[in-house]
């Protein structure tokens, strides 16, 4: 192969790569390289490949699922935020994520009942009722995301 072929392949390789960050404001909950990114806009799921046109999206509770270059599969349960892709890179800025094999079942099931009897006891109080449907989407979400791992 000549060193033209070999640096033209290098590029072609390199165009197929997407660099992607999930960010919190406690910090990174995943940093790395991917194939593909899927994510739970407001308006359905968007995916996002390499070469993808510049974009932001809004971002509802659900999980944003990556594609790592080995095939693998990262879910990450991810709450409110926005979503933004750039020259092969692509930023993921939620108030809450987590990785689905990092997720206590125990402790969602725990945070759903928790929320249920909130919504049980929010009675026309529109505050809480909103909160205690947010909880309870969350926890949903959570137990969703780490029933696919396992």
């Amino acid at each position: 192969m000549s060193t033209g072929t070999a640096a033209a392949g290098a590029a072609a390789q390199e165009r197929r790569r997407l660099g992607v960050r999930v960010l919190t404001p406690e910090g990174p909950v995943y940093e790395g390289v991917a194939a593909m990114v899927v994510a739970p806009s407001v308006m359905g799921e968007v995916g996002i490949l390499p070469r993808h046109a510049p974009l932001i999206a809004e971002l509802r509770i659900g999980e944003t699922r990556i594609t790592t270059l080995d095939d693998e599969k990262v879910i990450i349960a991810t709450t409110l935020g926005h979503l933004a892709v750039e020259e092969d890179q692509v930023l993921v800025l939620v108030e809450q994520a987590e990785r689905a094999e990092d997720i206590d079942r125990a402790r969602a099931e725990a945070a759903l009942r928790r929320a249920e009897e909130a919504l049980a006891a929010a009675g026309e109080d529109e505050v809480a009722r909103f909160r205690a449907e947010s909880a309870r989407r969350r926890a949903e979400n959570r137990l969703r995301a780490a029933d696919r791992v396992r």
